[in-house]
């Protein structure tokens, strides 16, 4: 009856921390340690080693975007499901 809904068959929300922002490729992607998905102890799990984060874009904006800092809390979900390894934060 749910089938592809938003909420089931998969979807995941979480929430997370800003971990790093220093996106290689300059696509304001970040490098976000989620609560309760990923460790929270370093050394098991680095940053280095978080997926990066694509952000969602407003599409009623003047080409002006903040990114989020490191230390500061975003919402998301993942495209891939309970893979998690394609984030995308807002």
């Amino acid at each position: 009856m749910f089938q592809n809904f938003i909420g089931k068959d998969g979807f995941i929300w979480w929430i997370g921390v800003v971990e790093r922002q220093d996106d290689p490729l300059g696509l304001r992607r970040h490098k976000v340690r989620i609560f309760g998905w990923h460790t929270d102890n370093k050394s098991v799990l680095p940053d280095a080693d978080l997926p990066w984060a694509m952000p969602v874009y407003p599409i009623n904006t003047n080409k002006t975007f903040s990114t989020p800092t490191v230390g500061q809390w975003v919402l998301g979900f993942f495209m891939d499901g309970e893979s998690g390894q394609f984030p995308i934060y807002m």
